[in-house]
């Protein structure tokens, strides 16, 4: 699959995150050897086991690109915050969107020849349910979906979807330089700890388990690296492409991982207004005693009015995308039987 990469100087931006390792992980299957972008923080260590150069930069400083991917023919941008506080701006747009934006302008300048953006299914949008209930079950986001989410201050968002806009103003098809964006979904991992059953077992343990009435778009982080490499090969100048899974309710999930589990969690379905008035409520609370991080607030549960369903069809038509079953992912994650993974190799 990846004979041609073998002879590219391919860098992997933020190859210390777990996504970023997995891509090490499945380039490295096809023996290649990418050049691993990492912090002056970052944990090398799977980095190092590779014998991978290493190259150290902060995104947020413009004057450390040039250096960053010098010599470099494909970029494949996984660097970002991830994370769904409501607060720290800022800093969610300095690496989100302005970080990506330099990284590619300075591969423009230096020539790289691909530039492949790991964005999110979060920078397309999603379906609107009360404005499609007659045929909700049916629909699906796909890249050609209008982004409906502006009107929600959630730093993550806004900044990975800014980031969308300003590289397709700056992409110039007629440059040396390509751009390619994949969009994945709610990426599955196992953590790091190995302790994935206990903590669903200590959750579905709870009396209660609130039952959302919306589907959501799961993979395993297995098939997104996957779908990457290929797209890095076999995507489309100026094309995006989204990586999903399984499309599933909110109840579809608990029950399946309660098949993997063995135990039956409690559920219930809360009012609507419930979440919005705890949502408000929580957002005050941290506001008055200056807590930070706030993960529960009225945007946030705003994007309940939505379902998260999508399309990978485009994906699969390109360039080969398929991905495994939600359940065949956490039967492995709740066995710690993850083989495939940068954490636990095939024996």
């Amino acid at each position: 699959m990846t004979e041609d990469l073998k002879e590219k100087k391919i860098l992997v931006t933020g190859a210390s995150g777990s996504l970023g390792s997995q891509i090490l992980f499945e380039l490295n299957k096809h023996n290649v050897k990418p050049i691993a972008h990492i912090r002056e923080s970052s944990d090398t260590t799977y980095i190092d086991s590779l014998g991978l150069e290493k190259r150290i930069a902060d995104l947020r400083r413009r004057d450390q690109m040039a250096s960053l991917v010098d010599g470099v023919d494909y970029i494949i941008h996984t660097a970002a915050y991830v994370n769904f506080r409501a607060d720290r701006l800022t800093q969610f747009t300095g690496l989100n969107t302005i970080g990506a934006l330099d990284l590619f302008n300075a591969a423009k300048t230096s020539g790289v020849k691909r530039f492949l953006h790991v964005s999110t299914v979060g920078a397309i949008g999603g379906i609107n349910r009360k404005e499609n209930l007659k045929n909700l079950e049916d629909m699906l986001a796909n890249e050609d979906t209008k982004f409906n989410l502006e009107h929600l201050r959630i730093p993550y968002i806004m900044t990975k979807h800014a980031a969308e806009v300003e590289l397709i103003k700056a992409h110039d098809t007629s440059s040396k330089t390509e751009l390619i964006m994949v969009n994945p979904s709610i990426i599955i991992a196992p953590s790091k700890t190995e302790d994935d059953r206990v903590r669903a077992l200590r959750l579905f343990g709870r009396l209660i388990f609130p039952e959302i009435p919306v589907r959501i778009n799961m993979v395993d982080i297995r098939d997104v690296a996957r779908g990457i490499v290929s797209a890095l090969k076999k995507g489309e100048n100026g094309h995006r492409y989204i990586l999903g899974g399984d499309n599933i309710s909110v109840r579809e999930l608990a029950l399946t991982s309660s098949a993997v589990l063995g135990k039956i969690p409690h559920m219930v379905r809360f009012p609507r207004g419930l979440y919005d008035f705890t949502s408000s409520l929580s957002y005050m609370w941290s506001k008055v005693f200056g807590r930070a991080n706030i993960k529960y607030y009225p945007d946030v549960v705003k994007l309940l009015d939505y379902d998260w369903a999508f399309s990978s069809k485009k994906a699969h038509d390109r360039f080969g995308y398929n991905w495994r079953s939600l359940h065949t992912t956490l039967e492995d994650i709740m066995t710690n039987n993850m083989v495939g993974t940068f954490m636990k190799p095939e024996p």
